[in-house]
């Protein structure tokens, strides 16, 4: 009862006040105008006192209810607070009715005078420490109070200053001067401008302004579909002046929450130096690519200072990012009409994810509410880390778009000058694009139709065919007095280079300047400061030279050696495919040829092994290092379309990305990979759904850094491939083609004869594995087996093995989280952020800054601690990143019987955590297909008169369940259900005679588990028979059952049955055909879930601990139970058993009383009758009763 109470009733302030010179406690109410003293009270304090009458007009009291408090009379005297001496002050006598347990009240016209003495004059620690809270609490409503007085003194009302009336146009934004009262607040200064309640028409927005001969500029926003005028002196904007204050070096800033409206800011002045502020970098920037490499001391703290002064360049959180002006995207179409397409389908269980990114880009201001013509559709494209990303396509407009000549650097070029020097920095924008405006006429082209309606961008999007000119003039123009001397921009991509580290500085600081003068914010995360070597456009850079990034040739350098015929002809077809370009092709590919004569077109699936001699070694390095470089490998030419070869085989998935340059064919990159195991079954993936896979993987995984915004020609050998806009596809390859509507390509048929350099490549030796295979080795001992529920019109996905307790593997993905990598660098520091800091987070890092205190590093991954309130025990729970949640609700709902909400919540809450966790629980199961085809709605039928349980077997219900499918062999399910622990049994049988029921009892439940003490059922004939009656005696239990044809007398087991149906009815049509050895699976899974009833699962109040799972073992969170002896163990377990069963039966009784009272609530009793009223139809009225 104690919690209610806490949150119904508050604690009253009381102080100590001496008035008239005797010590007495006051209720404080600050919001009472007058001291009140009881009639009682007064009568010692007063004595011989002359107390004044009530004949005074002009006071009349009124309480908070608006009803008149009669007084006494009043006295003038003085009063004394903590040694502060408050001089002739009223104080009103009440009856003592009016002021209920309390004899005094202590009102503002004391308070007032004295609060500012008391609490500056006076250190709040000199103050008793009983008392020491109140008075902050006092405080806080005096200073509040104040400031309203002073605001109000400071305030004054702004005008629309202009001679005649002023239109704001239709959905536009405008500055307005509005004029100022000079004597309120001067002609110049800053000034607070907000909003007056009499200008309803526009939105004015809130901010700080200058005053300049007595005007200030007010930004007005007209979001109404039709013009707005705002006429000559008409109310606009209320003004507060305000003090400045600019924080210069050695001087500390420092904030204090003085109440919820109120914050109070200090200035303080300090001995620190700029180098010792630069010894803590910002939060933001502790980050290890920032702080350089290779550095001494002394250059590291150089380093550190600039960071630190120039802070505000970077960007802090995903919604800090810049804007700029000065270089305003366009979009000319000419007379070209509007494109109008219909918004593709989203997925039900993406509809919130598409509200919340539309939601976070209208309130960044990124996007806009739209009444356009144009409309182009929306694509969902997951990335690596499983959030969502929001692209258009764009394909209708950029067909009319007339195209910009705006030229992107010549990246041979670029990269001759950068050989030059010793120290590199890379830097990367925050959201590049969408620090760009779109002109203001040629928003509405950008327009994009959701299911939530139609919108428009302010920034630029993805996908604009003019995009990167524009973005590439924007950054010449920024950083024009930088290139060629020091920086190199391409699009979105900075290098900065230098001969020394001293000139690096100021190289580095003139950028930052130039980010500063045109609104620009760079990402920490992707910017590298100082660095000997970095990868810059595709190639890494350092004093030595350029070379290729290892990543773009991976797929050819890695090559192992041939080891049989097949692979010497895959490989010299390859090669062969750039023998123009290679000198001397013949003659160094010789002893490669000599391996392969006699022997012949290889058939069937053996191929003959081959003799492997250095001389073939070195022939087939030279022609592997031929392929890497000049000029078979060029540079990426971003004004010209790109070539992309494609090919699948049941080996895995290649590609090759070219570019016609001067009139010959030049390689990009090659790309590789072997195919996941799920992808080698041939009857989920056809030639087809393959050679789709590897279109998708190359464009949009591979090589989508090259491909966005470009012209792409797709060079294939499957024809089917070609049609694939007007294809039939699965659901699995729809999901594929909508993450491809976001580039520009189209596909080309070429025969396979002459598709060689891609074929090859996907026919690489099995050696090649992917990344996550050769991460995680799993030899035959090894082996873990998953069950897999299957969804209807869903791909077939089965728990990750990779997600056993490896702590490597968890910090990399708690470090690919940006939310958790911040919060993880304030665990590893030992101390949380500031409240700037805190402010200037997300909503999901607050959340989790609100469990600081359980939230700790164990193995270097980031776990919260609880407490079971149940057990007591502690629960150790893995922090999880955004990526994986999805993966895990599919691992503990879909894999484990499409349990519940609770019950699934109970088991993931078992070993993981995240914020929201009940929301996206609840999501997931409210979008889960087979739940929603097969659970049916609950019906709440509770027993009329409770069955009470006291432990368990201490009453066991028993039912039969008939599942009606002729064509199974087994027909019935005999249900037993503990009344105590709600343990179930589920028994499959031939038929529901009595000798199967006894047998099927005896040896389930009766002779692994003990007898019950009562046995419950309906009144069927097999459970009232002989031989059951003759078990219940031999093993001495007592039989009950219920009253005929009431089904509610066996509840739980009947709740039970319907449990039951839903879970086999979320099986799919295969595992259904074999319920009998998949219902043990179902049982467990129901048994080791909490039960809404008891808060417990079934199998821990029965065994006094929870049974593992298999998906506990495959996810490594299996814990054990460590003691120090067996004696040490039992005591725990009778504890905790203890505990749990007291817990239990409360909560039993609990529910029965809320079950009758519902229950109670449409029952009705039939009416009683006498003989001689029903005497004229000869017999009682039916459902009435008689009495004599």
């Amino acid at each position: 009862m104690s919690a209610p109470r806490n949150q119904l009733i508050g604690h009253s302030p009381v102080v100590e006040v001496r008035i008239h010179g005797v010590k007495i406690r006051c209720l404080v109410d600050t919001g009472s105008q007058v001291t009140l003293v009881s009639e009682s009270l007064s009568k010692e304090l007063f004595q011989g006192s002359q107390v004044q009458g009530t004949e005074a007009p002009w006071l009349i009291l009124r309480g908070a209810n608006g009803l008149e408090i009669p007084y006494v009379g009043y006295l003038v005297t003085d009063l004394e607070i903590h040694g502060i001496t408050v001089p002739q002050k009223g104080v009103v006598i009440v009856r003592d009715h009016c002021l209920g347990t309390h004899k005094a009240l202590l009102g503002m016209n004391v308070i007032a005078d004295c609060w500012e003495e008391l609490f500056q004059a006076r250190p709040k620690k000199t103050l008793p420490p009983a008392e020491r809270q109140e008075w902050e609490r006092i405080e806080a409503d005096c200073r509040r109070v104040h400031m309203a007085k002073a605001r109000r003194s400071q305030e004054g009302i702004g005008r629309v200053a202009c001679r005649y009336a002023v239109s704001i146009p239709a959905r536009s934004e405008a500055i307005v001067w509005a004029r100022v009262p000079s004597h309120e607040c001067g002609s110049s200064g800053w000034v607070l401008v907000e909003p007056h309640m009499d200008c309803q028409s526009v939105a004015v927005a809130h901010g700080l302004a200058v005053v300049r001969r007595g005007r200030v500029p007010v930004k007005i926003r007209n979001e109404n579909p039709y013009p707005v005028n705002l006429h000559r002196h008409q109310r606009l904007v209320l003004v507060t002046m305000v003090d400045a204050h600019q924080v210069r070096e050695g001087r500390e800033v420092s904030f204090r929450q003085v109440c919820p409206t109120v914050v109070e800011v200090t200035l303080a002045q300090t001995d620190s130096s700029l180098e010792q502020i630069g010894n803590e970098v910002p939060a933001h920037l502790a980050r290890e690519s920032l702080q350089g490499e290779g550095l001494e001391e002394s250059q590291s703290k150089q380093l550190q200072d600039l960071l630190t002064k120039w802070q505000h360049v970077f960007s802090r959180h995903d919604e800090d990012y810049g804007c700029t002006g000065v270089v305003k995207h366009q979009i000319p179409t000419g007379d070209a009409p509007p494109s109008r397409e219909r918004y593709r389908p989203v997925p039900p269980t993406l509809y919130s994810e598409v509200r919340t990114l539309l939601q976070g880009m209208l309130d960044k201001g990124i996007v806009r509410e739209s009444s356009s013509p144009w409309a182009a559709p929306i694509v969902l494209v997951q990335k690596k880390t499983g959030a969502w990303r929001f692209c258009v396509d764009y394909r209708k407009l950029n067909q009319v778009t007339k195209k910009d000549a705006f030229p992107l650097p010549r990246i041979e070029d670029s990269l001759a000058s950068l050989t030059r020097s010793v120290w590199y920095s890379t830097l990367d924008l925050a959201s590049g694009y969408w620090q760009v405006q779109v002109e203001g006429v040629d928003r509405e082209k950008t327009a994009f139709t959701t299911p939530f309606g139609l919108f428009e961008w302010d920034r630029m999007p993805f996908g604009l065919c003019n995009a990167p000119a524009t973005f590439q003039r924007l950054m010449q123009r920024c950083l024009g007095g930088q290139l060629v001397d020091s920086t190199l921009v391409y699009l979105d991509d900075v290098i900065v280079y230098s001969p020394d580290f001293e000139s690096h500085l100021r190289h580095l600081e003139d950028v930052f300047r130039a980010m500063e003068q045109y609104g620009l914010k760079l990402q920490p995360e992707k910017c590298h400061l100082l660095r000997k070597e970095v990868k810059f456009l595709g190639h890494c850079v350092s004093a030595s030279g350029v070379s290729v990034d290892p990543e773009k040739v991976a797929a050819v350098q890695g090559w192992e050696a041939p080891k049989t015929v097949r692979q010497v002809r895959s490989f010299l077809g390859f090669v062969g495919y750039y023998r123009r370009f290679i000198k001397d092709f013949s003659k160094i590919a010789k002893p490669l040829n000599q391996l392969l004569a006699g022997t012949g077109r290889p058939r069937g699936r053996g191929s003959p092994f081959i003799a492997w001699s250095p001389v073939c070694e070195s022939a087939f390095q030279r022609l592997k290092q031929e392929l890497l470089q000049a000029p078979i490998l060029g540079y990426v030419d971003y004004s010209q379309p790109f070539l992309l070869y494609t090919d699948a085989s049941n080996l895995g998935l290649g590609a090759v990305l070219a570019q016609q340059q001067q009139g010959v064919e030049r390689v990009i990159a090659y790309a590789s990979r072997s195919l996941h195991p799920a992808e080698r079954n041939d009857s989920n993936y056809s030639s087809f759904k393959l050679e789709l896979l590897a279109l998708k993987w190359a464009l949009s995984e591979k090589f989508k850094d090259y491909l966005w915004g470009g012209k792409v020609q797709v060079v294939t050998d499957n024809n089917p491939l070609v049609h694939l806009q007007t294809a039939k596809l699965g659901a699995v390859e729809q999901r594929w083609v909508a993450q491809l509507a976001n580039f520009d390509y189209q596909i080309q048929y070429r025969p396979g004869r002459k598709h060689t350099n891609a074929d090859v490549l996907s026919r690489l030796p099995e050696a090649q594995q992917t990344e996550s295979e050769r991460e995680l080795p799993i030899g035959p001992e090894e082996g873990l087996t998953v069950g897999v529920v299957e969804v209807p019109g869903a791909p077939q996905e089965a728990v990750p093995v990779s997600w056993g307790w490896d702590p490597q593997r968890w910090r990399e993905r708690q470090e690919e989280d940006q939310d958790l990598r911040m919060l993880g660098h304030w665990l590893r520091r030992r101390r949380g952020p500031t409240k700037v800091e805190r402010r200037a987070q997300t909503h999901k890092v607050r959340k989790l800054l609100g469990q600081w205190a359980r939230l700790g590093l164990r193995d270097g991954v980031m776990c919260r601690t609880i407490k079971d309130p149940k057990s007591g025990e502690e629960v150790c729970q893995v922090v999880v990143p955004g990526g994986q949640v999805q993966a895990l609700l599919e691992a503990y709902h879909t894999q484990l019987g499409h349990q519940g909400n609770e019950r699934t919540l109970s088991l993931l809450r078992r070993h993981f955590y995240w914020p929201g966790m009940e929301a996206a629980v609840s999501v997931f199961i409210q979008a889960c297909p087979r739940c929603t085809l097969f659970k049916a709605r609950k019906e709440a039928k509770a027993p009329m008169v409770p069955i009470q349980a006291r432990a368990p077997l201490h009453i066991l219900a028993m039912d039969y369940l008939t599942l009606g499918r002729p064509m199974d062999r087994y027909q019935n399910i005999l249900v037993v259900t503990d009344l105590f622990t709600k343990y179930a049994w589920a028994i499959p049988t031939l038929d529901q005679t009595a000798n199967v029921t006894a047998t099927a009892l005896w040896r389930a439940v009766i002779q692994p588990f003990g007898c019950p003490e009562f046995l419950h059922s309906d009144q069927g004939p097999n459970f009232e028979s002989r031989v059951i009656k003759e078990l219940c005696r031999v093993y001495g239990c007592t039989k009950t059952h219920t009253t005929p044809y009431h089904p509610q007398g066996n509840g739980c087991c009947e709740r039970f049955n319907q449990t039951l149906l839903s879970l086999l009815g979320t099986l799919d049509q295969e595992r259904q055909n074999d319920w009998v050895n998949n219902l043990p699976a179902l049982v467990q899974a129901y048994n080791n879930s909490v039960h809404s009833t008891t808060g417990y699962a079934p199998t821990y109040l029965m065994f006094g601990r929870h049974v593992r799972l298999p998906t506990d073992l495959v996810l490594g969170v299996a814990t054990l139970d460590e003691t120090s002896s067996l004696t040490e163990w039992v005591g725990r377990h009778h504890q905790r058993l203890h505990s749990a069963y007291g817990q239990v039966s409360g909560r039993i009784n609990a529910a029965a009383i809320k079950n009758k009272q519902m229950y109670d609530r449409t029952a009705r009793e039939s009416p009683v009758v006498t003989r001689r009223e029903s005497a004229g139809t000869g017999q009682p009225a039916t459902g009435e009763r008689e009495v004599e």
